[in-house]
């Protein structure tokens, strides 16, 4: 047996650090470490201390690179209770009063496995509890979770730390559906087919634009050269949003222009092997229990209404989400409404003006049935926005979105549709802004 008088506790907690990280202990190694352990239950404590931090920081550093929804996995595991192994199975020797023979060289090695089995099992359920442990000794081993005080204590959206935390989200923001519009002029002018026909920018889409209307849409770039008279209220410039803290939403290229007089209709459908699993069932996109995010900018020729109507359409040709100016919304504000074979109901009007230049932010709550729908206008960047600060609320039928769909009899700009899991996928800054 090994002499432990010179083996210290650093060596030991060494010799498990480098265990843990894939490197082979020599037999000498592993049967002094197995010794020290055996030894003193104390020197057991600090080995399985030793165990959980390391798992601990492992899955630290593993979750900041996973999604939404593998975090709620993990989270879920603290709900699972911990299972250690009966006193009868560990077992711990006091440390001997005389000091051991060491093996002569005619006597033969016995073969000693780099850790016993018992050991082994006290290792694997330190990284399998890894959040469990967090628990142990507290209230019986279990913290009841308690839903209405988890939140009691609101985020402090306008300390410097969440101020930077915040913005380090917004710029690593990864909508998975994602269109732009930015076509340069290049591209345009090459494009064998009118309107915006063949165009296959943007990310998370199963193929091109597709023109259904009997007039084109257009991609613009200059809407200060390109407008339709002095009273075009998109003369000022194209579409861009700043909330009234200076920050600024990321945007790139052209914008997208419906036709005029006649209608225009623009169809392009989702590659639903894009979208997050989660959001999925076996009816296809808009699973019961989850939530998308969108957001969209949009700005018309002015504030008419009276059965004038230029939308963005989530869905498919049975049911689906209509946002922007409605035939059904007689003032002609920007409002949202259901769409059921062909027919808008529960529509919602806002008091922002369509000739007004709008930044959408949407939240839909899939449930069994009718959807929940919160739609803020103009939201400020850099916190979640608050459900007593909605713009618009409605009931829309239930969901499958298959495609995105531009419809309009009246001219009006869209640009930056963006969908995903979070808000901060969809308001994103530049690498370079500041929000302080």
């Amino acid at each position: 047996m090994s002499d432990l008088s010179e083996y210290k506790e650093s060596t030991a907690l060494e010799n498990i650090d480098a265990y843990l990280d894939g490197e082979e202990l020599t037999e000498e190694e592993a049967q002094q470490l197995e010794q020290w352990i055996k030894t003193d239950s104390q020197n057991a404590d600090q080995a399985f201390r030793r165990v959980f931090l390391h798992s601990y920081l492992r899955q630290r550093f593993q979750t900041r690179a996973i999604g939404e929804m593998q975090a709620r996995e993990l989270a879920s595991q603290k709900q699972e209770p911990l299972i250690l192994p009966s006193e009868s199975e560990i077992e711990i020797k006091p440390e001997p009063k005389s000091q051991p023979q060491k093996a002569t060289r005619s006597q033969p090695r016995r073969r000693h496995p780099l850790l016993s089995w018992r050991w082994m099992l006290l290792f694997g359920i330190g990284i399998v509890s890894t959040f469990n442990l967090a628990v142990l000794f507290i209230k019986d081993f279990q913290i009841p979770y308690d839903e209405d005080k988890a939140f009691e204590q609101p985020i402090n959206f306008d300390s410097d730390y969440m101020k930077k935390t915040f913005l380090m989200a917004r710029v690593a923001a990864q909508p998975f559906l994602y269109e732009g519009f930015d076509y340069s002029q290049e591209e345009l002018t090459e494009k064998e087919t009118e309107g915006v026909n063949g165009l296959n920018g943007g990310v998370g889409w199963a193929g091109p634009w597709i023109d259904e209307g009997p007039i084109y849409a257009s991609i613009v770039h200059d809407t200060k050269k390109k407008n339709l008279g002095k009273n075009d209220m998109r003369l000022f410039g194209t579409l861009g949003f700043s909330d009234q803290y200076g920050n600024m939403l990321l945007t790139k290229g052209g914008q997208y222009r419906t036709g005029q007089v006649s209608e225009s209709v623009s169809v392009r459908h989702i590659d639903l092997q894009q979208v997050p699993h989660a959001l999925s069932d076996s009816k296809g996109f808009g699973a019961d229990g989850e939530i998308l995010w969108f957001s969209f900018m949009a700005q018309s020729y002015d504030n008419a209404g009276d059965g004038r109507y230029a939308y963005i359409d989530f869905g498919n040709e049975e049911s689906s989400l209509r946002i922007g100016k409605l035939a059904s919304a007689v003032r002609g504000n920007w409002a949202a409404a259901g769409q059921v074979n062909g027919t808008e109901i529960n529509t919602a009007s806002s008091d922002v003006l369509s000739g007004q230049a709008v930044l959408v932010v949407g939240r839909i709550l899939f449930r069994p049935g009718a959807e929940e729908v919160d739609l803020w206008l103009n939201p400020v960047l850099n916190k979640i926005p608050e459900l007593d600060e909605v713009d618009l609320r409605l009931m829309a039928p239930d969901l499958r979105i298959e495609r995105v769909k531009i419809v309009s009899r009246y001219s009006t700009d869209f640009d930056e549709i963006r969908v995903g899991v979070s808000f901060v996928d969809v308001i994103p800054a530049h690498e370079h802004d500041d929000n302080e």
